[in-house]
């Protein structure tokens, strides 16, 4: 006779978005910012509000309005040095788990937003486990953070990145990239990355079937 199948497990996500602080969460840098607020609202979370539950930063808990799957944390960190935080937050976060819940019953999951600075804009990407970051300074102080405590490897395909277009200058000079990064999103720019928001629940939602299956 052929085992029962085992039940899906119950998914729970720490969404951080990286980017930069004030005066620069409106750059086309934070466009990880201007997605996970979207998403907030989207999802019907609480507004993301400042706490130390998670570390610096803000925090939106989905089990508040019975979205427990869904943690939706915002970095207060400058981008480049964005993994100390991230890596504080993450072990937080699961430490906060209900004591009911075990590795048994419960997997979590670590998924980054971040711009994409060489896809079109608003263009969802994602890529899962270690792998290049690609010239992008967020994404490599993130791993740099989890491999230093060990915990890149651990996460395999439960470290999620998932990268915003922002397109790019023509100009290959890193003056004319850095300044476009740092510049500020356009009404219709700002206005296509919000509307990427349905995409990007579409590929969450798809990642929580995943994992329950894992």
């Amino acid at each position: 006779m052929a085992p029962a199948p085992s039940a899906a497990r119950s998914v729970r996500l720490l969404v951080a978005s990286i980017g930069n602080p004030p005066p620069y969460h409106t750059t086309r840098h934070s466009a990880g910012h201007i997605l996970l607020k979207s998403l907030a609202q989207r999802l019907h979370l609480p507004p993301l509000s400042k706490t130390k539950t998670l570390g610096s930063g803000s925090v939106s808990r989905g089990s508040d309005v019975g979205r427990p799957e869904y943690t939706l944390w915002q970095s207060a960190s400058l981008m480049n040095v964005s993994g100390t935080g991230t890596m504080k937050a993450w072990k937080l976060f699961n430490d906060d788990l209900p004591k009911t819940q075990s590795a048994l019953d419960v997997v979590t999951a670590l998924v980054v937003l971040h711009d994409e600075l060489e896809s079109p804009t608003a263009t969802i990407k994602l890529r899962r486990g270690e792998s290049s970051p690609r010239g992008h300074n967020g994404i490599k102080s993130i791993q740099q953070s989890l491999k230093s405590a060990g915990q890149l490897v651990a996460l395999g395909d439960r470290f999620v990145k998932i990268g915003i277009g922002i397109s790019r200058p023509a100009s290959r000079d890193s003056h004319d990239v850095s300044a476009w990064v740092l510049g500020q999103l356009t009404h219709v720019e700002r206005a296509k990355i919000e509307a990427a928001t349905d995409s990007l629940i579409a590929v969450l939602e798809s990642e929580i079937a995943r994992l329950e299956r894992s």
